[in-house]
């Protein structure tokens, strides 16, 4: 985007903002609620006469005989405490009130020993577990709402959390503590879905744009480590979205627009039992993107239900589900430069499909309670490619289908005697994957690899967990030991449950009730990517007999500092070593350095020889909503290494060593909020290309893109990345509505974005490649730039009702 462009948008959106601000200033303030219930954390069980109290002002209330309270405030940010003889009081950061709706507020208190025992007041939002006593980030909706550059989308968000890098040297990928972008599981409510964002690059985690509706989400959780028992399949992260319940008191809902997509949201009551959530939403970025010049244009829709069904207090049942619809086309009507000629070159077309669905049931009893999570997952993913974009038959270079699903079954019982707590389920499983490929590319000289193959492949997971934990000395020690074991049907290798036995432990000690030290150890395992799984030659899965479960065996060590007021410091260190990695046999690399081809990654014979590591510390000093101020700085230090060809120990894509981010955020009267994040991060090493090969015509002509050169794997640099973004909140409270408005401005000072630069060819007036007069076996070919340095300037507003 052209200086003047820039400031041609700033000068509209500062006019459209200042309009909508004079229109309403002469709103007034409402009245606003802040209800729920206070339980039992392990039955269920209302705690009668609970307190409940604003920490700021010390305003409050008593529940009443069935653990219900309700507080009338004006409009504004809260911290709200409860507490009750006997049980830990806990405290609840940033609730934003607002006069269109009640918030509801639950509160679960776990019980500490005697009446007369003294509790300690804990933030919830550093609230750990004894499984997770470390490598535990909580995060609430206000968080996710207001951050700056993150424009309501979830996934943008999670990329300021410590262990997370904010910058990788290609696509989208989500990067924790050094491990591949496939590494990563996510759960909504209980059900595991395959994605958390639209155009996710199959084999991988991680996109431009949110799946997940931030209006629905009440808090989430990153695990980073220290894996929780029921999540298995994963080496890297479990991310765990939970989602607020549906109001119970009229019929309401919202309008929102974001910085690429609109959408409405509709919740209300269903009978006296029962609530639900309904959102969905449509991208219209592709239109700005289009006028533009971008070479590809992305649409993108999705809806996403939610539904309560509180039977009693004992028995509860939730039904959710969330689908996205993606599809991208070329921008073959813009204007021909060099940069669009290359990505439109070589990029296909297509489109995604991709759904979870699922039930949740919980049965309490007095000292334990059952979860039975039933659910399904479905990704569909269709790509195509012709030379020239001709859409002529001869022509195809790539045509690709895939079908993914997995019906899943969880049995979980958890149980509390005295400090104790068991808890042992049962996973089972059954996967259909649907792929046929035919592709083209040339790796040398006159030679062309063709695939082209059509897989059905049918096999069951199964797996068991069962862990003991306990507290003693007080509660300031803890100790958690757990087992898990994973088997399929895939092959031999992976069939039987023992080799994939995943003992995991973890030590907590708390000392002057502020400080705590954490250890954990854990082994995990991860089935590798369908795409290697079902890849076949001649009829038969060619990887079948070599690929195994990956393993990663982790340690970490912490020290925390926590406050009731909301304020943490925090030093973690961890070590991870990975074994039995694939490691593709055409391209000579890791599966975890396999660069993206735009649809999916793997496509090729594989075996399991590969090993890596990573390791690093974290640091977070982080002060939750208090005085009106919020604030938070994280940095991370991390290696990231997995073998090349020689068995040599290299960096990894995203192997930046340095990254963090620091935000602060200012509460002003009238409901006005504002916010900064300025983010860093180490430059990441990539591989140079291949320019002898890249650039010979029987090559370019297939492929339409440069050949990394794999001898020097990742042996180049990107500069440092850093980006400063801005936000300006302000909501508008009226008597049966509320109307929240936001700036962003993403990149304010136009710093450049480091990303690797293109191989392509030169070309003459009529955009024809121009063959090299000393060798005319070869293009003449030029490395270019990518267009970076953009302001991203956006409004958007949510109006309730």
């Amino acid at each position: 985007m052209r200086p003047n462009q820039t400031r041609h948008i700033m000068k509209r959106i500062s006019a459209i903002t200042g309009f909508c601000f004079l229109f309403l200033h002469f709103s007034f303030a409402q009245g606003t609620i802040i209800e729920g219930k206070v339980l039992n954390f392990i039955n269920h069980e209302s705690l009668p006469f609970a307190t409940i109290r604003v920490t700021e002002t010390g305003q409050g209330t008593v529940a009443d005989s069935t653990g219900y309270y309700k507080l009338e405030l004006p409009a504004g940010l809260y911290n709200i405490e409860a507490s009750y003889t006997g049980y830990g009081a806990v405290v609840k950061h940033e609730i934003q009130t607002q006069s269109s709706k009640p918030v509801v507020v639950d509160f679960e208190l776990q019980m500490i020993g005697n009446d007369l025992e003294e509790a300690v007041v804990k933030a919830e939002a550093f609230r750990n577990t004894s499984e997770s006593p470390l490598a535990l980030q909580r995060i609430n909706v206000h968080e996710l709402m207001l951050m700056p550059g993150a424009t309501l989308d979830v996934s943008k968000f999670i990329k300021t959390l410590p262990g997370v890098s904010p910058k990788v040297s290609f696509g989208y990928n989500l990067i924790v503590r050094g491990g591949a972008s496939n590494e990563n599981k996510f759960y909504l409510d209980g059900i595991e879905i395959p994605s958390i964002t639209h155009f996710t690059v199959q084999g991988t985690s991680g996109g431009p744009n949110a799946l997940l509706n931030v209006l629905m989400l009440e808090s989430a959780s990153l695990h980073s480590s220290a894996f929780p028992a029921y999540a298995g399949n994963a080496l890297s992260s479990v991310m765990a979205f939970n989602q607020r319940a549906g109001r119970k008191d009229r019929f309401g809902g919202s309008f929102s627009l974001g910085a690429t997509d609109w959408g409405f949201l509709l919740e209300g009551p269903m009978g006296k039992k029962s609530s639900f959530l309904f959102s969905a939403r449509e991208s219209y970025s592709q239109h700005v993107l289009k006028a533009i010049g971008v070479p590809v244009i992305p649409f993108y829709s999705d809806v996403q239900y939610k539904q309560v069904i509180q039977f009693d207090s004992k028995n509860e049942l939730i039904l959710t589900g969330v689908a996205g619809y993606d599809k991208y086309t070329l921008n073959l009507g813009a204007e021909p430069t060099a940069s669009l000629l290359y990505n439109t070159g070589y990029i296909p077309e297509g489109k995604q499909v991709v759904y979870a669905a699922g039930a949740v049931y919980k049965h309490y009893l007095d000292k334990s309670y059952y979860t039975v999570v039933l659910s399904r997952n479905y990704f569909y993913n269709f790509a195509e490619k012709f030379v020239n974009n001709s859409g002529e038959e001869t022509d195809r270079l790539f045509d690709y289908t895939s079908k993914e699903a997995e019906n899943k079954l969880r049995i979980e019982h958890k149980l509390f005697r005295d400090k104790k707590e068991w808890n042992y389920g049962l996973a089972l499983e059954s996967d259909q994957v649907d792929i046929r490929e035919y592709s083209l590319i040339s790796r040398k000289a006159n030679e062309v690899d063709e695939v082209n193959f059509h897989s059905l492949m049918n096999f069951v997971r199964y797996g068991a967990f069962g862990s003991f934990s306990q507290k003693f000395a007080g509660d300031d020690f803890s100790l958690y030991a757990g087992l898990r074991m994973d088997g399929n049907t895939y092959s031999d290798l992976m069939k039987n449950p023992l080799k994939q036995l995943s003992p995991r432990l973890a030590l907590s000690w708390q000392f002057r009730k502020a400080w705590q030290l954490s250890a954990n150890a854990g082994r995990y395992f991860q089935v590798p990517p369908y795409i290697l799984m079902a890849y076949a030659e001649a009829g038969e899965f060619t990887n079948r007999k070599a690929l195994k479960y990956m393993q990663s065996d982790h340690l970490g060590l912490g020290l925390e500092h926590t406050t009731p007021n909301g304020y943490r410091l925090k030093l973690e260190g961890f070590y991870k070593k990975y074994r039995d990695y694939p490691f593709l046999l055409k391209d000579s690399i890791s599966y975890a350095n396999a660069n993206a081809n735009f649809v999916l990654v793997g496509d090729q014979p594989a075996d399991a020889r590969s090993e890596g590591r990573a390791y690093g510390v974290e640091f977070q000093i982080k002060q939750k909503y208090h005085n009106s101020w919020s604030w938070s700085l994280a940095y991370s230090f991390v290696v990231s290494q997995f073998e090349d060809t020689k068995g040599t120990l290299v960096s990894s894509s995203w192997d930046n060593r340095h990254f963090g981010t620091v935000t602060i955020g200012k509460t002003f009267g009238k409901n006005w909020q504002a916010g900064l994040r300025w983010s860093f991060a180490g430059g990441n090493p990539y591989t140079p290309y291949d320019q002898a090969t890249s650039g010979l015509r029987s090559v370019w002509d297939i492929n339409h893109r440069g050949i990394p050169d794999y001898s020097k794997l990742n042996q180049e640099k990107l500069p440092v990345f850093h980006q400063l973004d801005l936000r300006i909140d302000k909501q508008f409270n009226f008597k049966r509505w509320s109307l929240a408005l936001f700036m962003d401005i993403q990149n304010v000072y136009a710093s450049s974005v480091p990303v690797i630069s293109y191989l392509t060819v030169e070309r003459n007036a009529d955009l024809t490649p121009l063959v090299d007069p000393g060798n005319p076996e070869r293009y003449k070919t030029t490395l270019l730039q990518s267009d970076t340095g953009r302001v991203l300037p956006s409004i958007g507003f949510v109006a309730d009702f």
